[in-house]
């Protein structure tokens, strides 16, 4: 980590230029979108005024830019706060929130109901949520039973059907006479629909909705459609009826985004757990937004995965979170968001040095707009921890991170002002076959697509394509048969409809598969005709979906297929179809058949590293690269695009210099690139030879052994509560939980670490400081210079020439560490803070939450405290 001494007071600047250097700063200047934001529940209602300035300025002061707001059940003993939805009091609220945020450059969205699944009081037997059954051979629909979860008061009651646009039409009204109460508001920039938990599988018109698009009376295969579903009849039947459901939800989710928009607002969507087509879900919404639930088990030294505090089986599953970046860059929608960190840990038990491997995990799949999941609204009256949301990691004032969180939202937004400006540059598209799910046997009726149960992709054909094109550097994006039909063709390149840019693909790439709807077919022959390239990474052909026409359609499907006459070359194994202008290619061998469609792959990969790269104007790319595995990861790489200049930036101080290159005997060059396990850079390759302006980069390669820094420690407790522990000194450093003073145990803040040491006599121009262990972040001063907030894995920071003396060095670290003591304390002395209604608080598997139970947390700064000697290039 290469700090300045005055980094750390301007980290708002989101840059550092090196002391010397002439040349123009390589960072963006900052947008409000590109801090991150949260999801911001409002207990009750219960806000005004007052509390409302003072939760968004300490957000704001924090360097988030925004917030989503979700109003949920209330407080015990706040009753004559809480605010009814949508009343005139609550409108004013919302109002003034808005004008408060946009004072402070800050962005405010709102999901459109309380809680989540849309719904409420007004919801009648027309509009409701429901499900269908087969009584005595007659389908009978029932309410689903699914009503709003976590409610507001005021906005309590039953769900309405996810499958009507009429019924949807029928909710919004209460928001249409609302607004119309307050014609000259202001409101908020987006509306928001969370994740798909709807409970029902039916609509009222839905046999006259499956006889118009299927062409057959669903009443004749009831049996098929409420058996097992182990026939070929049975398992179309169901193919049919998921298909119609996904079709109705679409319909759905565009009528709620033509409302949005007839009202000035953009949308936000999860369409994740839907039972319907995400990629088209994503794609109908203004910013996609997809879901990490739980933590992913990295093997980053020191990366803490206690089984105490993590869902059992709830490793995260990225690739899932492509789906949403997939369809902005097919869409040319500049935003994917994410809501980020949900259930991460057990409450109070998440590290900002553990959220920063599911913030870099999401930026590698696309996303460019984290939310946090997330800050609880509190007024400043209550007791601590305040009031609290039973889902949430708590980034919020209360919990004693908050103190460092600014540091890790500084590399957010400097990350996200790269990741969001440009356009991505991912050359190839692979189609996602949703057909051959829909046809998957057994007697469930509906499938949701979770970010749960994730077998759904994983396990397909599809998702092993995906996995193996992460693996070989491929840079992809997914495509649905309504994406496909909507490219064209330009110069043998497959456009999409709207871009940002230069969005363009050289290929289609079709992977294994069973079934293909016959439009599909037909629209991939066109593209081909006109010029594009298709790939098809399978030898077996498909069939056509569904049960409807099944005979007609199979014939022109396998007339289609004939049509296309395929040449071996046994040299390369790829057989080869000229088809109109352009080609189609054909090979089970994905590593043969993708270089025939002049698709280079990122040896980045090859040395352990993940990454995605973006394009930008003037033939510019940056590449945002991570290493998430165990070692350190150091080589010479080729970037897969054309360069003369090369910079590095690093986005956790925003630092930057020119990177180490050589020549290539075969002509072009290649880079040195070096990351420490837990580590991300920013590599930016520029066509213009403007390199000399910048001074080189230092890769901080270890040349020698580390040295002990061997004193006395002073330890002063600083900030923080329930009360501060005594000052003591110690020659051993570990965790202030083993002071004599018992209140430790039970504290939660920061202590200030100072110790006076020499210099070694004989040392290299460069040195770092490695902390060692932090529990769990650090304020770091080295003779009164500051250098930085270490808050990620690993805790090191390079020292500035100069500032180290041969004798006398003064060193401090304030450390801090989590809030799991001090929530421990509570519960073991039986402190009655759970006081919510609804589900209250429970743990990160949905079970009463007791903290007493836990052991003592290790905290502050346990060391060894080591200077590292390194040389700045290979």
């Amino acid at each position: 980590m290469k700090m300045q001494s005055w980094v750390w007071a301007l980290w708002m600047t989101c840059s550092v230029v090196w002391p010397g250097q002439t040349a123009s700063d390589p960072w963006p200047e900052v947008e409000e979108t590109n801090r991150p934001g949260c999801i911001w529940w409002w207990p009750g209602s219960a806000v005004d005024p007052e509390n409302l300035t003072w939760n968004l300025e300490t957000m704001r002061a924090a360097g988030l830019g925004g917030a989503s707001i979700v109003p949920i059940y209330g407080v015990k003993g706040s009753e004559d706060r809480f605010v009814p939805y949508l009343s005139d009091r609550w409108l004013e609220m919302l109002q003034f929130a808005v004008q408060e945020a946009d004072r402070l450059g800050m962005w405010l969205d709102m999901t459109t109901g309380s809680g989540w699944r849309f719904g409420g009081p007004e919801v009648n037997d027309s509009m409701v949520d429901l499900r269908v059954d087969l009584v005595e051979g007659e389908l009978r629909s029932r309410y689903s039973g699914g009503g709003v979860k976590r409610g507001a008061p005021g906005g309590e009651g039953r769900s309405i059907n996810p499958y009507s646009a009429a019924a949807l039409e029928a909710y919004l009204k209460k928001f249409d006479a609302a607004f119309k109460r307050f014609p000259d508001a202001v409101w908020p920039r987006a509306q928001y629909h969370d994740s798909f938990e709807y409970a029902g599988d039916w609509s009222l018109d839905f046999p006259a909705r499956f006889l118009k698009a299927r062409g057959y009376d669903l009443h004749e295969h009831l049996e098929e459609l409420f058996g097992p579903g182990e026939t070929d009849e049975a398992v179309r039947v169901k193919a049919d009826y998921r298909t119609t459901l996904a079709e109705l939800h679409q319909e759905y989710i565009e009528s709620w985004v033509g409302w949005s928009h007839q009202h000035g607002f953009q949308t936000r969507n999860q369409a994740h757990g839907a039972p319907g087509n995400l990629l088209d879900l994503y794609a109908a919404v203004d910013i996609p937004e997809t879901e990490t639930f739980g933590a992913t088990l990295l093997p980053i030294p020191g990366l803490r995965f206690e089984e105490r505090n993590l869902r059992p089986g709830g490793n995260s599953t990225p690739m899932v979170n492509r789906m949403a970046s997939s369809a902005a860059h097919v869409g040319g929608k500049r935003l994917t968001s994410a809501e980020t960190c949900t259930w991460l840990r057990n409450h109070f038990n998440s590290a900002l040095s553990q959220v920063k491997p599911e913030v870099d995990q999401l930026f590698l799949n696309g996303v460019n707009h984290i939310f946090y999941h997330g800050c609880c609204y509190s007024p400043k009256d209550a007791e601590w921890p305040g009031w609290l949301f039973y889902a949430s990691t708590q980034f919020n004032p209360r919990n004693a991170f908050w103190r460092d969180f600014s540091a890790l939202n500084q590399y957010v937004t400097r990350c996200q002002s790269i990741l969001q400006a440009g356009w991505p540059s991912n050359e190839l598209l692979l189609y996602w076959p949703l057909a051959d799910l829909w046809h998957a046997g057994g007697s469930q009726r509906k499938i949701q697509l979770t970010v749960h149960d994730t077998d759904w992709l994983t396990r397909s054909g599809c998702g092993l394509t995906a996995q193996w094109l992460v693996e070989q550097g491929y840079g992809f994006d997914f495509g649905s048969d309504r994406q496909i039909a909507s490219l064209r063709v330009q110069d043998g390149w497959l456009l999409p409809p709207s871009r940002l840019g230069g969005e363009r693909y050289r290929a289609v790439l079709v992977p294994p598969l069973r079934f293909m709807p016959l439009q599909t077919l037909r629209s991939l022959k066109a593209l081909a005709e006109a010029g594009a390239t298709i790939l098809i990474g399978t030898e077996d052909d498909p069939d056509v979906p569904g049960y409807g026409q099944l005979k007609p359609q199979r014939a022109e499907l396998r007339e289609l297929l004939g049509s296309i006459q395929y040449r071996s070359d046994r040299a390369s194994g790829v057989a080869t179809a000229a088809v109109g202008a352009g080609y189609v290619l054909r090979s089970e061998n994905l590593e043969r058949l993708l270089p025939t469609a002049g698709l280079e792959r990122e040896s980045l990969v090859d040395l352990g590293l993940a990454f995605i790269r973006r394009e930008a104007e003037g033939g510019t790319y940056h590449y945002f690269i991570a290493n998430l595995g165990a070692g350190v990861v150091e080589g010479w790489v080729k970037p897969a695009v054309p360069f003369e200049t090369l910079l590095w930036l690093d986005p956790l101080d925003g630092s930057y210099g020119l990177a180490k290159t050589r020549p290539l005997p075969a002509g072009g060059s290649e880079v040195f690139v070096r990351l420490e396990p837990g580590r991300s850079l920013i590599l930016r390759a520029s066509p213009g030879a403007n390199g000399h302006d910048y001074r080189p980069w230092s890769y901080e390669i270890p040349d020698g052994e580390p040295i002990p820094i061997e004193a006395t420690w002073q330890v002063d407790f600083i900030e923080g509560a329930p009360q501060l522990p005594k000052s003591y000194t110690t020659s051993a450093l570990g965790s202030w939980t083993e002071a004599a003073d018992p209140e430790a145990d039970r504290f939660a803040g920061t202590a200030r670490y100072s110790a006076q040491f020499d210099w070694p006599t004989e040392a290299p121009t460069e040195w770092v400081l490695d902390l060692g262990v932090v529990r769990e972040s650090a304020r770091v001063r080295l003779n009164g210079v500051e250098l930085g907030t270490l808050w990620g894995l690993p805790f090191r920071t390079s020292i500035p020439a100069g500032v180290l003396k041969r004798h006398d060095n003064r060193l401090e670290v304030e450390a801090t560490n989590l809030s799991a003591n001090r929530i421990r304390d509570l519960d073991r002395r039986r402190v009655e803070w759970r006081i919510f209604y609804d589900i209250n608080f429970v743990d990160q598997n949905y079970k009463p939450f007791n903290a007493a139970v836990w052991p003592v947390v290790d905290s502050g700064l346990l060391g060894p405290v080591t200077l590292v000697p390194v040389r700045a290039h290979p």
